[in-house]
């Protein structure tokens, strides 16, 4: 014959003295408060790119202020050393600033998804004095011509390296430079808020994530040549065609 199962006797709950669950509370809250700022201590700043978007004609004297402070970190310039050429150059404004450069004057001209940051070779000034080379025209009388890396390009990058409150941040500026240099076209720019990490050229918000490309960046034809298949892995494979002007440090 079956047995009846025997129920265990339940406890009887007891309330908790008053006084011992008010210190409790207060311990719960302090613990809870003190997770919470640790967590806060702990958690790294988000990585943030901020575009400025422009459009404006470079003259003789073009500052460009990147993180829009009020101080103008880098100028364009135009200058001519004699009648039969004119020059144009990048200028930091702030010393620490510097412009990536290519060799031992010119500033490198980039391209879409590139990254700017630690370890690449950056240029305060040139040979001439007057900031970092990106283009010139020559005319003799009879015949003109224009060189540098920066001649007769479209929507192409410049990188930067730029001091906010003395640390260094990565930016850049999308320049198009028409043939024999007449026309000089600044359409965007943008800087990475956190300190000494890089910046991919062209990317317009995020962290090191691409968003947007511009219409005119898929409508220039890229100087090296490029298989369709590399096209449709998208704009990351970008950079496994940079040449030695992309100005990465050895």
């Amino acid at each position: 014959m079956l047995q009846p199962i025997q129920t265990p006797n339940r406890r009887t709950a007891s309330p908790i003295n008053s006084t011992l669950e008010k210190k409790l509370s207060a311990y719960i809250a302090v613990a809870g408060a003190a997770g919470v700022g640790m967590l806060a201590v702990t958690q790294p700043a988000e990585a943030k790119v901020v575009f400025t978007a422009t459009n404006v004609a470079v003259t003789q004297s073009t500052p460009i202020d990147l993180n829009n402070d009020g101080i103008a970190d880098f100028t364009f310039q135009f200058w001519a050393p004699g009648w039969h050429s004119v020059y144009l150059d990048v200028e930091p404004q702030v010393t620490g600033n510097a412009v990536r450069g290519i060799g031992n004057s010119s500033a490198a001209c980039g391209f879409f998804g590139v990254p700017v940051g630690p370890g690449q070779k950056f240029l305060a000034n040139s040979y001439s004095g007057h900031g970092v080379r990106m283009a010139a025209f020559f005319s003799n009388g009879t015949s003109a011509r224009s060189f540098g890396p920066w001649a007769n390009v479209t929507n192409r990058y410049l990188g930067f390296k730029f001091l906010i409150n003395g640390q260094v941040h990565f930016g850049w500026a999308r320049v198009s430079v028409s043939k024999y240099v007449r026309n000089v076209e600044l359409t965007g720019y943008a800087y990475e808020t956190t300190p000494n990490k890089n910046i991919l050229e062209g990317h317009t918000s995020g962290p090191e994530k691409a968003s947007m490309i511009a219409p005119a960046d898929l409508l220039t034809p890229a100087p090296q040549p490029a298989s369709l298949g590399m096209l449709a892995r998208g704009a990351d494979t970008i950079a496994i065609w940079r040449r030695e002007e992309v100005g990465t440090a050895r």
